[in-house]
């Protein structure tokens, strides 16, 4: 069944879904009246249960109800901003659709309106389109009026039936979604389930709709375009947020974010890449709806719409002006003044190129041989074959036994080579060059490219190749006693929390991070942990604290009373059970004079002369982040898992 008949049907489940409780509570309130005519005693009994079940049910509709959209991103005024307003508003009006309330532009690399509904979806207060400021710098007008199109088709009033039940279908999956606990979670979630898989096909029957809308606003070519761009988009936008926006945090200034995605987007290396993995992407979709999607725009007969090339931004009112706005109202708090690319690239690997030196230092002061932490220094130590040596202190200790030998050599490589262009940018005999195709690369001062890594990598590989190294570069004027003081240790960064675990008898929560784990006492009882498991507002603050745990740093953490720290280079080995009220974990520690663990003496038993340290799930626990990703991470190749770790979550 498609179309509007399952529509109809689902919205009746809907309407049902609260007009059942009220004609109950009502029906037990009509039996307790009659009741109480006759008997007295019956009729109050009645009338208590008529109360109790009507408190429930308000209860549990006040924790469903509550649920709200909240508007995204930067509001563009329609004063301010009138050509885009009228492109909006236009579109609705063809379309035979609501016009939004509201126009606004967000840090993500899609489109989309969203409502905000009352009595889950079946009343609307207001309507947000949301626009990415990424698809403004990475599409043109006419690409970006098909995008728009195509989200306020989606509420094409010309099958009411289908708009509605997709609205409440989003809704409902939202409020289950934003549930905390407890038995109205448990009910509601039911509830949601069945409701989608009936409404399942009314979001296909508006996605079709919307595509229509679009290719009669843009033209078929356009629209199929848009649409395949748009997934190149949201592909570009991560690369492009891992490569170059990182550079803006590393050194805490303010890029140019809209102008450089579109040199990002653009450049002849990247944007062929970047269609190829859309095409790809789209390719392997396991559904193929966009490819269906696609088919049946094509399918369409329209006129032909003239192309406006210009680029999408090109719709703000003095994008100049209005642009920067909006990149400093959306952007992270916290960084400084803008700063040219260019300008930003180079400072950013002369960074990076300093942490890496600082890093290598580090390995040589731990490393605990007579080592010198220049570039001299260490040249000398890979000549004798210490290089293994040299760089252990820095390696994972959970990589396989196989892999060590590879990842000490490319570590060493990279420190090495990272120190030698800290050594010319010091000396100023090199910098790094913004590129849009790749990663910086180092220029030295005659022009002339230097790569790094084949410059260092075949006398590590051979120390016999070292006193090639070692002329080489003298002859490029590496100041070969150049070093950096060594690194401080890295702040560990959480991954997730359990709360809470046993530990010889005691509760705790697990905060795993990706240096050690840290065990907090636990201040929870029993009874709070009872409730937070039935009732949805001590969930809610459960989780909260958790959440605060999770914002506090690592390092004030393990200044608490009772914190304990278990190392990740103090763990000889790890064995995950599954049991059947849940999972324990036995660590086996080193815990000699060169441990640099922090762990009471009750909490460790020893067995056969080994150091274990066992911590145990509860079945009331509840869970922050990914933890169970993140212990696996932390363990590496030393985890030996009993059952799959999917089987406890």
């Amino acid at each position: 069944m498609r179309g509007p008949w399952r529509a109809a049907l689902a919205l009746a489940l809907h309407i049902a879904f609260f007009v059942t409780p009220i004609a109950l509570v009502l029906g037990l309130l009509t039996i307790a009246v009659v009741t109480f005519r006759y008997d007295h005693t019956s009729g109050l009994k009645a009338a208590a249960a008529a109360l109790v079940v009507g408190a429930v049910f308000a209860i549990g509709w006040r924790a469903v109800l509550r649920s709200r959209t909240r508007p995204r991103g930067v509001a563009l005024d329609r004063s301010e901003q009138p050509q885009l307003w009228r492109m909006a508003e236009s579109i609705a009006t063809s379309a035979e659709a609501p016009k939004p309330d509201e126009i606004r532009i967000t840090s993500e690399p899609t489109a989309t309106v969203r409502e905000h509904t009352a009595l889950l979806g079946l009343r609307t207060k207001g309507r947000y389109l949301e626009l990415g400021l990424p698809l403004l710098a990475a599409l043109n007008v006419s690409e970006l009026r098909a995008v728009v199109a195509r989200e306020i088709g989606r509420l094409t009033s010309r099958n009411k039936l289908t708009a509605l039940a997709h609205r409440t279908s989003a809704s409902v999956e939202r409020t289950a979604a934003g549930l905390t606990g407890g038995p109205t979670k448990w009910l509601f979630n039911g509830y949601a389930r069945l409701f989608t898989a009936i409404a399942a096909t009314t979001g296909d029957d508006l996605e079709l709709a919307a595509d229509a809308v679009a290719v009669r606003e843009a033209g078929t070519r356009t629209a199929v375009l848009s649409l395949r761009k748009s997934v190149a988009v949201e592909i570009g936008w991560r690369e492009y947020a891992d490569d170059y926006l990182s550079m803006a945090t590393s050194i805490g200034h303010a890029p140019d974010v809209l102008l450089g995605f579109r040199n990002f987007m653009s450049h002849p290396t990247r944007k062929p890449k970047l269609a190829e993995r859309a095409k790809q992407a789209i390719a392997e979709e396991p559904d193929g709806r966009t490819r269906r999607r696609v088919e049946a725009m094509k399918r369409l007969k329209t006129a032909d719409r003239e192309l406006d090339e210009r680029p999408a931004f090109a719709v703000l009112r003095s994008p100049r002006k209005s642009v920067p706005e909006l990149e400093d109202r959306l952007m992270v708090d916290g960084l400084g003044e803008r700063m040219p690319w260019p300008e930003l690239a180079r400072q950013a690997g002369a960074a990076h190129v300093a942490e890496q030196a600082a890093v290598l230092s580090s390995a040589v002061e731990q490393s605990g041989l007579p080592v010198e932490p220049s570039i001299a220094g260490v040249l000398a130590a890979i000549h004798r074959g210490q290089g293994r040596d040299l760089i252990n202190p820095v390696l994972n200790p959970g990589l396989s036994p196989e892999l060590v030998d590879q990842a000490a050599e490319d570590t060493l490589v990279d420190l090495l080579g990272c120190t030698a262009v800290d050594a010319l940018i010091c000396a100023r005999r090199a910098h790094h060059e913004l590129d849009w195709g790749g990663p910086s690369p180092v220029r030295l001062a005659n022009g002339q490219p230097l790569d790094a890594d084949r410059l260092v990598r075949p006398a590590v590989a051979d120390p016999r190749l070292i006193p090639g190294l070692h002329r080489a570069l003298v002859n490029l004027g590496v100041p070969l006693h150049h070093a950096r003081r060594p690194a401080a240790e890295p702040e560990p960064e959480l991954a997730g929390i359990v709360s809470p675990v046993q530990c010889a008898g005691s509760s705790y929560d697990l905060l795993v991070t990706d240096r050690g784990l840290v065990l907090l006492p636990s201040s929870a009882s029993t009874t709070k942990r009872l409730l937070a498991g039935t009732l949805a507002r001590f969930r809610e603050a459960e989780l909260e604290q958790l959440g605060e745990l999770a914002a506090t740093p690592v390092g004030e953490l393990r200044e608490r009373p009772g914190a304990q720290w278990v190392d990740s280079r103090d763990v000889a080995s790890a064995r995950l059970d599954q049991e059947r009220a849940g999972w324990s974990l036995s660590l086996e520690l080193y815990l000699d004079e060169y441990a640099v663990s922090e762990l009471d003496d009750e909490l460790v038993r020893d067995v056969d002369g080994a150091s274990e340290l066992v911590l145990r799930s509860s079945a009331d626990g509840v869970e922050h982040g990914d933890p169970y990703q993140g212990l696996g991470e932390l363990m590496g190749a030393r985890m030996n898992v009993e059952e799959p770790l999917a089987a406890i979550e």
